[in-house]
């Protein structure tokens, strides 16, 4: 579906910038906002960090991780 795939875009955008996933295997449901990244620019400072699953990043400093 469109949403499945919006939401493995957003992991690939994260994964590009240096992020790992937790439990990537289970297909994480993330979603970046077009307000924070649109193509997958600006995410640098996810470069290190480990985001968990289910939610709406809506701002960089607002990202959860492990």
């Amino acid at each position: 579906t469109a949403r499945r795939d919006l939401l493995a875009q957003c992991v690939r955008f994260a994964e590009a910038a240096g992020a790992t996933i937790q439990d990537a295997e289970s297909e994480p449901a993330f979603e970046i906002s077009p307000l924070v990244s649109y193509g997958g620019e600006g995410l640098e400072s996810l470069r290190g960090k480990t985001l968990v699953g289910d939610q709406l990043i809506t701002d960089i400093a607002s990202v959860q991780t492990v």
